[in-house]
């Protein structure tokens, strides 16, 4: 405390009495935080607030969404959203690297155009760059917030301050084949991918983003370790930075194999009668969302009508159509699984590894400079 003393005498008592009633006062001990409880309009009347948000989302017309995922699951979300509840979504498009990247230059600019953020579990909010919000004041539908419905006991959260949520939990299958060029029952084995006749003819996504950094990390750091990794850089793998082009050349033979991509672009050729099988190895296989997980960016422009999407997918209904449409098993237990192949559903006895956290995510992120160490002589 700065105070002036104009007179010495008589107050030299007084002064120290001062002082030391100002000083620093005993620190408290940290408080312990509360647990995140939906809020009180929610716990309140919850399907009340739901109408209200409803309403408020169809005034604001339409929410934009940064998303990895292409057409085929981008469409019919769109159109289901906008016949149930009146908004249209605008999509922007581009891999999780993109995104996070465009995220930052928009955030240096002051520029706050996203509401959602519909991908799989990113660097996105995460490494002290919080753009997401916690989802806990976002959800307001029963359905959702019922722990009972969901795999493992509770929403798929990436963090402790519950930013991102899981839609899916599905295996992911690390490897596709051509089914007229291999006999699948030759490579139920990761190390058969090693054998000198598959020199030069496996296609890898670019092992720098998404699905193929996703794969290498995966691969390298949970299943199989890094030695394994250079031994399929030794195989002299062809590198693609188009994922539908990746499966489009296994599925018109160029290529008999290919590891890494992204799982809606080898369900769509699945689906239309292509010779592809999905291959999940016996040392197992990861468990993700793949690109079917939500956040809600702060400061969203349209917060009511982001807030219904949210809410919608993780819904029963909204789960079951991101499903069928991505092509794998969703989180919630109550979501059929009658559509999917068999592959892509959690089977009794699978060995899976559950990838959906904040330290994974990170160490994924930072296992580029590795991955580029170990692929970069064969990138173009």
């Amino acid at each position: 405390m700065n105070r002036m003393v104009y007179s010495l005498v008589g107050l030299v008592l007084a002064l120290g009495l001062i002082v030391a009633a100002c000083g620093p006062a005993p620190s408290a001990p940290p408080a312990t935080p509360a647990p995140k409880q939906p809020s009180a309009a929610v716990k309140s009347d919850p399907l009340a607030e739901w109408d209200r948000v409803v309403a408020e989302a169809k005034k604001e017309g339409e929410a934009i969404m940064y998303s990895s995922s292409g057409p085929a699951v981008r469409d019919p979300i769109t159109k289901q959203i906008r016949e149930k509840f009146g908004i249209e979504l605008e999509w922007v498009a581009a891999t999780n690297a993109q995104l996070e990247e465009r995220i930052t230059r928009e955030r240096r600019a002051g520029l706050y155009q996203a509401d959602v953020y519909f991908s799989g579990a990113s660097g996105i909010g995460l490494g002290g760059r919080s753009v997401l919000k916690p989802l806990d004041d976002i959800l307001i539908l029963p359905e959702v917030l019922d722990k009972k419905v969901w795999w493992n006991g509770d929403l798929l959260f990436i963090d402790e301050d519950h930013t991102w949520a899981g839609i899916l939990a599905s295996p992911t299958p690390p490897v596709f084949i051509n089914t007229n060029m291999v006999n699948p029952d030759e490579v139920r084995s990761y190390k058969n991918f090693l054998e000198p006749r598959w020199k030069g003819k496996i296609v890898l996504f670019n092992p720098r983003t998404g699905g193929g950094l996703d794969w290498v990390y995966n691969v390298s750091e949970v299943i199989m370790g890094r030695d394994y990794l250079k031994a399929i850089a030794a195989q002299e793998p062809i590198i693609t930075n188009d994922a539908r082009q990746q499966v489009e050349w296994v599925a018109q033979g160029k290529y008999p194999v290919g590891m890494g991509g992204r799982r809606e672009n080898k369900i769509e050729f699945v689906r239309l009668g292509a010779p592809i099988k999905l291959i999940v190895p016996v040392e197992g296989a990861t468990l993700s969302s793949g690109a079917g997980g939500v956040g809600f960016f702060d400061r969203a422009p349209h917060p009511n009508a982001a807030r219904v999407f949210v809410n919608w997918a993780l819904s029963r209904e909204g789960g079951t159509l991101i499903s069928r449409v991505i092509g794998g098993q969703s989180a919630r237990l109550d979501v059929p699984t009658d559509f999917l192949e068999p592959e892509a559903k959690r089977q009794e006895g699978g060995k899976y590894f559950n990838t959906m956290d904040k330290q994974h995510t990170l160490d994924q992120q930072a296992f580029q400079a590795v991955a580029l160490e170990i692929f970069g002589h064969l990138m173009r």
